[in-house]
């Protein structure tokens, strides 16, 4: 199992060895890689496919989602030695009877494992790698959590090493939160590329709909941009990444469907508009730039109602520049305090306390008894009497813990 950043050469650190132990002069397929999407397999196919030139009969084949079933299977008329594909049309291929001879398959690669897991690819992938006899499996991806062991012990064996989310961003990339005081999403971004003045720029939205209002709102200024999100087809997919490759766009907005191992060349800046519930993806959007030793930034958009993301990244271990969008510049801020609860937040727990007491004193009581009423009222007293104890409580602990820093930098 291997974890690293985006950006190390995770690709070729497992395409070289099983290029080098290939036997030529074996018609059969002698290797399985799977990637979670059909931009993932591509990619993987277009860093394998040089190596044929210097490899003379070596045959590489790639199956992915969006072709046509018997296009798949035409092409395999001639056995590969490795087969490069995703798990739904790696698995109706070699459901076809004779399709694919799987017994001479030494190794199987997962790439971006922790993404096939989440997907639900691991079903799919059971009913053909469970038939291979004892390969090798290799496993790879930028972050590796600990449930995915459960899933990959079948595979892999038991007690496998999860690593320190240490390595999940290059040291290349520097990374920056911007304070935009609640301005509008789409002025901020044109505001943020006309102070920044990308090279290759890739905007990250949370939600599609946002993603499709930016590039709507960017191709109407006539910027020289593309949109990549999941509802396209795989024709328009490929006419974006065209696109990117002639340098016909600089700007792209995406879903998070781009942050995941796509190597889209010489990205300067990585803007993301909002953070995701997931702050793993935080790691695979920073990780589009600053790849093979090349210096990249990440920029996040924030205001002083969206800090909780924020300051989960920051509790992760990064390290955060500050800045603050201010008219046609980017000024050094603060940096984020973490806040004690507000009153507001407090209130709606009450409230909620005292909603939960009302219908279950309704539920149990659809005939009225006596005192109910009564019992109600003590309840709800009792709620705002723990409700209370819990302000004050919580607003010690805050003291203690300023207090506890400050002796500390005095100290």
């Amino acid at each position: 199992m291997v974890q690293s950043s985006t950006g190390s050469g995770k690709t070729l650190c497992f395409l070289i060895p099983i290029i080098e132990k290939i036997d030529l002069k074996n018609q059969n397929v002698q290797a399985i890689i799977v990637a979670p999407t059909r931009e993932l397999a591509q990619q993987i196919y277009n860093f394998a496919v040089p190596f044929t030139k210097e490899f003379e009969g070596l045959k590489i084949r790639l199956l992915k989602a969006g072709e046509e079933l018997e296009s798949s299977l035409q092409g395999l008329k001639i056995a590969p030695h490795i087969v490069i594909g995703t798990p739904g049309r790696l698995k109706d291929v070699l459901a076809v009877e004779h399709a694919l001879a799987l017994n001479n398959v030494k190794t199987v690669v997962f790439d971006e494992a922790d993404m096939l897991l989440k997907e639900g690819y691991f079903d799919d992938i059971d009913t053909f790698a469970l038939q291979i006899n004892n390969p090798q499996y290799l496993v790879f991806s930028a972050t590796l959590e600990a449930n995915l062991a459960a899933r990959l012990e079948k595979y892999v064996g038991p007690n496998i090493p999860i690593v320190n989310e240490e390595v999940m961003t290059s040291s290349n990339v520097t990374h920056y939160l911007i304070d935009i005081k609640h301005e509008d999403v789409n002025e901020a971004v044109e505001q943020f590329i006309s102070i920044v003045n990308p090279y290759l720029l890739l905007v990250f939205a949370s939600k599609k709909e946002t993603a499709n209002n930016i590039y709507a709102f960017l191709k109407r200024k006539k910027y020289k941009v593309g949109l990549l999100t999941g509802d396209l087809s795989s024709r328009e997919r490929k006419i974006v990444m065209r696109s990117l490759a002639n340098d016909d766009i600089y700007i792209l907005v995406c879903s998070d469907m781009a942050a995941r191992g796509l190597d889209i060349p010489n990205v300067s800046d990585v803007l993301n508009v909002d953070l995701p519930n997931n702050s793993e993806f935080y790691y695979h959007r920073a990780g589009r730039t600053g790849r093979f030793d090349k210096k990249g930034n990440c920029y996040t958009f924030y205001n002083n109602d969206s800090t909780r993301k924020p300051l989960a990244l920051i509790e992760q271990g990064v390290k955060f520049e500050y800045r603050v969008l201010k008219g046609n510049e980017l000024i050094i801020g603060k940096p984020i305090e973490k806040s004690h609860p507000t009153k507001k937040h407090l209130d709606e727990e009450l409230n909620k306390e005292i909603r939960k007491i009302n219908n279950l004193a309704k539920a149990s009581n659809k005939k009225v008894k006596p005192g109910y009423k009564k019992k109600t009222r003590l309840a709800v007293e009792k709620a705002k009497q723990k409700h209370r104890r819990e302000i004050i409580k919580k607003d010690i602990r805050r003291q203690r813990v300023e207090r506890y820093k400050k002796e500390n930098r005095n100290g």
